[in-house]
């Protein structure tokens, strides 16, 4: 699945974060933690580790970290629609959680910022004396590209 990230105005200083949270700031973490500061999607474990190996980071100290990270609800887990495990920090400073609209034939993931199902969230929680709920979503059908019917190709006879 092709992924897409960019930089948000809002980027930490992982540095500083991760000892803000008593972590080492040590070059792969700091390099993990900027990945998924900059990704407008979560990242699979996988996708994390091919990104940041080029810092000294294997596999093991990958899902090791990230693991720590989840322990201090930092980074949350994301059941992806296609069945994928995916990773994103959690939301921060006044910055809500996403969730996802995705393509089924190109699996273009656009973030959608609007969230109906928190007050929805709150009234549950509320009349069902739940504490710490949470819920993701993602919504998958076909992008407007992908709803094109392909060109045509004009045969030269002769």
């Amino acid at each position: 699945m092709a992924t897409k990230t960019e930089t948000h105005s809002h980027a930490i200083d992982a540095a500083a974060w991760l000892r803000e949270h008593g972590l080492r700031a040590t070059h792969g973490r700091i390099a993990i933690v900027r990945l998924l500061d900059a990704s407008s999607v979560p990242l699979t474990l996988a996708e994390i580790h091919e990104k940041v190996r080029a810092k000294g980071c294997d596999f093991a100290t990958v899902f090791r970290f990230i693991s720590i990270l989840e322990e201090k609800e930092l980074v949350q887990r994301v059941a992806w629609i296609d069945g994928t495990t995916r990773h994103e920090i959690k939301a921060r400073d006044g910055h809500h959680h996403h969730h996802y609209l995705i393509c089924r034939t190109c699996h273009k993931v656009e973030p959608i910022d609007e969230c109906v199902v928190e007050r929805f969230e709150d009234q549950i929680a509320k009349e069902r004396g739940y504490a710490g709920l949470s819920h993701s979503l993602q919504l998958s059908g076909v992008c407007p590209a992908c709803q094109k019917p392909p060109a045509k190709t004009v045969k030269k006879r002769g």
